[in-house]
């Protein structure tokens, strides 16, 4: 039988070796790279709030350049309006110093002129707005509340606590989005590592299970010759001992030596029946592949198999459809058709038993059909009878003589072919049905075939 290479346990180590350091390396740095890009996530977050604080501390600053423009006047003297400060009234009544007043929304900054009279200028919040929007157009001045906590925010300090200064949300928005990038990065690169080493330990246990499959395979083969060795061979040892050791008469002496001689001929049919599988079991055997005549090589099998029908007194009847031709080996598909005309005729029963072979064209395909009146196939069996050494556990097929290995021939042979080997049964004592279906045939004349 064919075997590739094996897996030695070495490799096999290896293998697991690598799998796992490459498992715990690029785990590691999935999870260094998620933390660092949380860390720059994090720095960059940081480094908006504080290029939102300096933006705060700008304002802050106007502010009180505005405040100081408006009270550097003369003592008594009434200021003129600024930008800042659009509204300006004089009261009759002394402040104690420089002091802002709040009146719900609005502020109001009030200081001494004289001393009966103090000035009250009204803050422009909107003029704030509009110099922070001159300056620093990514930013925008709104109430500390509003904010919704950006992280490019920064609260006034006094007398505007209950202002701050927000960045545009598109530009933290872009942070995010790449960040967010980054991480689908990294992630979608740990699915697709960790999927590749799941796909290669489910190759790695798909070849396991195969190379145990093949080992038993080889076990079984091994074993299954070993006793079909053994039997003829032991026959053919008692058989001689009996004939030198003369204790039997001439009659006698023929009828071992005749069975000596039937055990060689199953030793010998046992012998193809392995070189049969080493030549065309698992691929190992080329075939080559023609167009030929498949009805001429039934016909030629059948007159083979004729004189074995009439020993055994099977009714041996066919139904050939000529002139068929597909694209086979001869010698590998006579293989074939030898041994099911071989089981149809050893299992064949009744009175008398029958035979039927049929072969015919259907859509392209060339089906040839072998069906016997025999011990029939249970449905659980039909597929094992093609496994190597298989043999049911029937009475009549235990005292059948039989290698178990000609429908695993078969079936190999036809699979080679592109073709399809299938068995049917209606159960036990009911016969069989072999099909052989082989792809590209066709009916062609005779000046055709003669080509």
């Amino acid at each position: 039988m064919a075997r590739g290479p094996r897996l030695r346990l070495g490799q096999l180590v290896l293998f697991a070796v690598v799998v796992v350091l490459l498992n715990f390396q690029f785990t590691w740095w999935v999870v260094n790279s998620l933390r660092e890009n949380r860390k720059v996530l994090e720095l960059e977050r940081e480094l908006a709030r504080a290029a939102a604080a300096n933006v705060a501390l700008e304002v802050a600053q106007h502010l009180e350049k505005a405040v100081q423009r408006l009270v550097t006047v003369p003592y008594g003297v009434i200021p003129a309006a600024t930008e800042e400060f659009p509204v300006l009234e004089v009261v009759p009544q002394r402040a104690s110093g420089f002091e802002w007043q709040r009146s719900g929304s609005a502020l109001a900054l009030v200081w001494p002129l004289s001393r009966q009279r103090s000035a009250v200028a009204q803050l422009d919040v909107a003029a704030l707005s509009r110099w922070l929007a001159s300056t620093h157009p990514a930013y925008r001045l709104v109430r500390a509340t509003d904010g919704g906590g950006a992280p490019g925010q920064a609260a006034l300090p006094e007398p505007l606590s209950g202002w701050a200064v927000v960045g545009e949300e598109e530009a933290w928005q872009q942070v995010r989005a790449a960040y967010r990038q980054r991480v689908v990065a990294v992630v979608g690169g740990a699915v697709f590592f960790f999927a590749a080493i799941g796909v290669a330990v489910g190759v790695l246990w798909s070849v396991l299970r195969r190379e145990g499959m093949r080992e038993l395979q080889h076990q079984n083969f091994v074993s299954g010759i070993t006793h079909e060795l053994k039997t003829p061979i032991a026959g053919i040892r008692l058989a001689i001992e009996t004939v030198l050791s003369g204790r039997v008469d001439a009659a006698g002496s023929r009828q071992f030596l005749s069975n000596a001689l039937a055990d060689a001929d199953r030793l010998a049919d046992l012998v193809t029946k392995v070189l049969e599988v080493t030549r065309f079991a698992g691929g190992a055997h080329r075939l080559q592949l023609a167009p030929n005549d498949l009805s001429q090589l039934v016909e030629e099998e059948l007159a083979a198999a004729e004189r074995h029908a009439k020993v055994r007194g099977v009714v041996l009847e066919s139904a050939i459809e000529p002139f068929i031709q597909a694209p086979f080996d001869p010698e590998a598909l006579a293989i074939v058709i030898s041994n099911l005309l071989e089981n149809a005729l050893k299992y064949a029963q009744g009175n008398p038993p029958r035979v039927w072979v049929r072969l015919r064209v259907v859509r392209g395909e060339a089906i040839l059909e072998v069906e016997d009146t025999g011990v029939g196939i249970s449905p659980e069996e039909l597929e094992a009878i093609f496994e190597p050494f298989y043999r049911s556990s029937d009475e009549v097929t235990r005292r059948t003589p039989g290698t178990g290995i000609g429908l695993f021939v078969a079936r190999e042979i036809v699979a080679a072919h592109r073709g399809r080997l299938v068995a049917w049964s209606r159960g036990r004592g009911l016969g069989a049905v072999f099909r052989m279906v082989l792809p590209g045939a066709s009916v062609v004349s005779e000046d055709e075939l003669s080509e």
